[in-house]
């Protein structure tokens, strides 16, 4: 049976049983991330403002390996376990993933999170590190339109559009003293979240949480902390459509998007995210019937695909596509956005059944379930409700949200073009 808890210094866990399961998972995940870059801290009875490097919370999550002993990814191996992170605009993530000594990983995992060891040699070759492969993006073209869109619809210098892993001047501010005051400042365990998905009749946890010297419980929590997300443009910060060409191109390419008004409600969060994945797909989903036209007619080949981004401070829908006349795909696509109606959605409720089949599906991929669960869990939606509110959710609904998305929303496009046009094939 599942079981959700809090522990006396506010850290959520959450226990998910698979019986019968041999492999078991942790992760704990720090509602920080790479759009956090500033804050205020209520300390000695007053509030104070810091701000934060961009690329940050990517730098701390690389550095928390290193201990005293090297990489703790060693020591996980020792006890058959594999272990990972990534850090994503609103959040960084840890886990492991092993089939036995369950109790021992998770020490470790504690240990990873909590324990820093910032010292000045490891965080100067790691700045080295992170400038060489951000100035290797800059030679990449997709890396590069996706990157000026998001510029364009959220604003020069607006940390959504700055790279998670920083930029090559903001990496020079960065030092272990910042490092660890900010690792103090969110990874307190009041801002963290801890699930585990295993077999819990042989994970023999029972007694964990009540070791005395168990290292979850011995988080401490330090201050209140207040962030601070800069606030949505009155208006794009630059054209809204531009065109830039690239002499090194093989093809065309078209980025296209939406940026989203605000969400006040966490809750109201997840439900645009499923409704806007049910709709976009319903209409531009490789079943759809547009799609199919726009492949065989060859404005379109498997490059084509949107992505919906609803988070935290965040909120925006994005296609992208390799295409030989990307000024006629923009127009097809606003088209349809434009016009959209329940006449275009007939397909809605295949498309709905199908979400539902592949989310039950992957409830064998205990990896998925708790990197899903994880982050659910920051916006108050467990993994049931979840697939509660897919299973229940109708076209009328989805569609009128989804209206209202688009009512409220500011529009970009990003083109990059080969200088010659003629005999352009994708």
């Amino acid at each position: 049976m599942n079981r959700k808890f809090q522990l006396p210094n506010g850290l959520d866990v959450e226990l998910i049983d698979k019986p019968g399961f041999v492999k078991q998972f942790g992760i704990v995940m720090v509602d920080f991330g790479g759009i956090d870059q500033s804050y205020r801290a209520h300390i000695a009875g007053e509030w104070r403002q810091t701000r934060i490097p961009a690329g940050t919370a990517h730098f701390i999550e690389h550095q928390l390996f290193n201990k005293p002993t090297g990489d703790i990814s060693q020591r996980f191996a020792k006890h058959h376990a594999e272990t990972n992170a990534f850090t994503s605009p609103t959040k960084t993530g840890y886990f492991f993933s092993s089939t036995s000594q369950l109790s021992a990983n998770l020490d470790l995992l504690a240990e990873l999170v909590s324990q820093p060891y910032f010292q000045p040699e490891s965080v100067s070759k790691e700045r080295a590190i992170i400038t060489q492969e951000l100035n290797l993006y800059q030679d990449q073209p997709d890396y590069r339109l996706e990157n000026q869109l998001i510029t364009t619809l959220y604003g020069e210098g607006a940390p959504m559009a700055t790279d998670i892993a920083g930029t090559p001047a903001s990496l020079k501010s960065i030092d272990s003293e910042i490092l660890l005051k900010i690792h103090q400042t969110f990874y307190q365990p009041q801002n963290m979240k801890l699930v585990i998905v295993a077999d819990l009749s042989r994970a023999s946890l029972a007694d964990y949480w009540q070791q005395p010297d168990n290292a979850w419980t011995a988080l401490r929590r330090r201050y209140q902390i207040e962030r601070e997300t800069a606030s949505r443009p009155a208006k794009l910060a630059i054209k809204a459509d531009s065109v830039l060409v690239n002499d090194q191109l093989q093809v065309n390419k078209l980025a296209l998007g939406w940026r989203g008004a605000s969400i006040s409600h966490l809750t109201d969060v997840i439900r645009l995210q499923i409704d806007l994945e049910l709709v976009m797909t319903t209409l531009f989903g490789e079943t759809a019937e547009r799609y199919r036209k726009w492949r065989n007619s060859g404005l379109i080949n498997d490059s084509f695909q949107f992505q919906t981004t609803v988070e935290r401070g965040n909120n925006h829908l994005i296609f992208t596509a390799n295409t030989p006349d990307p000024q006629h795909l923009q127009s097809e696509v606003q088209e349809v956005i434009a016009g959209l109606s329940e006449a275009d959605l007939a397909n809605f409720e295949i498309v709905r059944q199908d979400m539902l089949g592949n989310l039950l599906f992957a409830e064998d991929e205990i990896e998925g379930i708790g990197q899903e669960s994880v982050e659910l869990a920051f916006y108050d939606w467990p993994l049931d409700q979840f697939k509660q509110q897919l299973q229940q959710r109708r076209l009328s609904e989805s569609l009128v949200n989804v209206q209202q998305f688009f009512a409220h929303s500011q529009r970009a496009s990003y083109t990059m073009l080969r200088s010659r046009q003629e005999d352009d094939n994708i």
